[in-house]
């Protein structure tokens, strides 16, 4: 069992990494992650010879299974459903880390809430942890032509809603700088430039704390809701930058501790696309207090 031990948690960062980005979810990606090494701990079965392969496949399906559940929860959701969200800590040069960071950011996740399930598993098995579809045919139950199928499909999807675009972190300071002038000043005309034709604003408070329930969109709705809405409460709030799904974003703290956290999604241009304020306190705990190394291989390192 001691070998057995050293294998999973060898691989245990990249069924990290499948599990969050297929289910959004930090805790319920933890139960699949541990709901995996129980499999794998009483297997009993031939001997396996890709003990990683066999472990994703586990993970996988098990990830598939969560799904159906997660559906049906959120269809009972108070207001918009925003994907857990994590600080990143990278390693490597500018490039590498957009390049890891391109399959965290919060527009993507979202993205994946609109593919079929397996659609999800075969894009993000193929094209973000590299499995030949062979393999991943083995994973879906699936034939490999489908499988290529179903990852072309989602990968023109996730093409055309542009949510892996990076911008260097210049552009995102100043977008930065603009949302908290608004907030200080009342004024977010500034900031309402930055913003796309198309951009719009969603809160996830789960209905457990005061938070707009509906999504807001366009510069003009979006700017008046901070001059109006956001300004008399925040401006005297304190706010740190840090980075949340692999983009710059802010924690708001008052009195009590974090009161919310924003961040933004951006177009190839550098304008936002969109603007997420997480207010759900659950949540909010989780970001300030779960940090993660992302790797190029979609591994993620919880620490």
């Amino acid at each position: 069992m001691g070998d057995r031990t050293e294998i999973f948690e060898d691989v245990r960062p990249r069924l990290t990494g499948i599990a969050y980005r297929m289910l959004g979810s930090v805790s319920d990606a933890q139960d699949a992650v541990q709901d995996t090494y129980l499999k794998w701990a009483t297997y009993d079965g031939p001997a396996i010879d890709t003990p990683a392969a066999w472990l994703s496949r586990v993970c996988t399906n098990i990830c598939l299974d969560r799904l159906k559940a997660a559906h049906k929860t959120r269809l009972d959701y108070v207001g918009p459903w925003i994907p857990d969200q994590i600080q990143t800590d990278f390693d490597g040069g500018p490039e590498e880390r957009a390049e890891i960071a391109s399959s965290l950011t919060t527009a993507f996740l979202l993205l994946l809430e609109r593919l079929t399930p397996k659609e999800r598993a075969a894009y993000l098995l193929h094209d973000i942890f590299g499995m030949p579809f062979e393999d991943v045919a083995a994973v879906l139950d699936l034939k490999a032509a489908n499988c290529r199928k179903l990852a072309a499909r989602a990968r023109a999807f996730v093409a055309e809603g542009k949510a892996r675009h990076i911008p260097d972190q210049a552009m995102q300071i100043r977008l930065l700088d603009a949302f908290q002038s608004a907030l200080r000043t009342g004024n977010a005309d500034g900031l309402a430039k930055m913003l796309r034709d198309d951009a719009d604003l969603r809160a996830d408070s789960g209905g457990k704390v005061i938070a707009v329930r509906h999504v807001i969109e366009g510069p003009t709705r979006v700017s008046r809701f901070i001059s109006e809405v956001l300004s008399p409460v925040w401006k005297d709030m304190n706010f740190t930058l840090g980075t949340v799904n692999g983009l710059l974003g802010l924690l708001v703290e008052d009195a009590g501790g974090a009161h919310a956290s924003v961040s933004f999604s951006y177009d190839p241009m550098g304008r936002a696309c969109h603007m997420f304020v997480m207010r759900h306190p659950d949540k909010l705990n989780l970001l300030t207090e779960t940090r993660i190394r992302p790797s190029r291989d979609g591994a993620l390192l919880l620490h």
